[in-house]
């Protein structure tokens, strides 16, 4: 087949235009896609701003510590000082009006109570766990608590709650040694929390150990001596009227 000249011409500015055309729907495209990343980045830039700045005032703080002189140590208040070991093991402390020192951590309640004319500090686990008067443990409870102290960094001791006396609360306390030129105070005050789990722990397993024990004891004792019961069965009942014989 021959094609003539302008065939060919035409031919040619027709798939020139489709080739124009594709390149223009491709930028579009890609202009939308350019506008819609630039939309989203323009709404999370604020939150990302929020958090780039947080980490940096909570950077600032936990390098204030580590920035401090001997003297200046010497000078910050024994509460200013476990506030700021608090904050540096990623805790959120907070002084009530008695001038404790509240946070959480792993999830249980604490407070620590600074003597600032010294630096001894003593760390409180309040109700960590409770126990009904009336129940029938609880002298077992009493005397797994006085066995776990003797081995323990932590104290746990019982105290009847002034609210309701058939209640006794579990709680748990340490007073230790807090000074700046004690080393890495937060591995030492991590240390020290994590100590009040390991006496829960302890106590609770000894308590589950003795419960086991005792529901044996009990299923054992229930255990019947057959005797006479082995031939219930066979029994007929006695009629009360009997026969008389000549």
């Amino acid at each position: 087949m021959i094609i003539k000249a302008g065939h060919f011409t035409s031919f040619t500015y027709i798939y020139r235009q489709k080739q124009l055309h594709r390149t223009d729907i491709m930028e579009s495209h890609i202009t939308d896609i350019t506008i819609l990343i630039a939309v989203i980045a323009l709404s999370l830039w604020p939150i990302v701003l929020f958090i780039l700045r947080f980490l940096h005032e909570r950077n600032k703080r936990l390098e204030r510590l580590d920035r401090l002189t001997k003297n200046e140590l010497d000078d910050i208040s024994t509460q200013e000082l476990v506030t700021q070991t608090l904050q540096k093991i990623g805790c959120q402390p907070e002084t009530d009006e008695e001038g404790h020192i509240n946070f959480k951590y792993q999830g249980e309640d604490f407070y620590i109570a600074a003597e600032e004319g010294s630096r001894f500090i003593m760390i409180w686990n309040p109700w960590w766990g409770s126990i009904s008067s009336d129940n029938e443990a609880l002298p077992y409870l009493k005397e797994v608590i006085n066995l776990t102290n003797v081995s323990s960094l932590v104290t746990a001791v019982f105290v009847t709650d002034e609210d309701d006396e058939k209640t006794i609360g579990l709680h748990a306390h340490c007073h230790t040694f807090f000074s700046p030129g004690e080393g890495q105070l937060d591995e030492h005050l991590k240390l020290l929390l994590d100590s009040f789990f390991d006496t829960q722990t302890a106590i609770k397993e000894s308590m589950n150990q003795i419960g086991s024990a005792v529901a044996a004891q009990q299923e054992k004792e229930r255990v019947k001596i057959k005797g006479f019961a082995a031939y219930k069965e066979n029994t007929s009942p006695i009629e009360a009227g009997g026969k008389k014989t000549d």
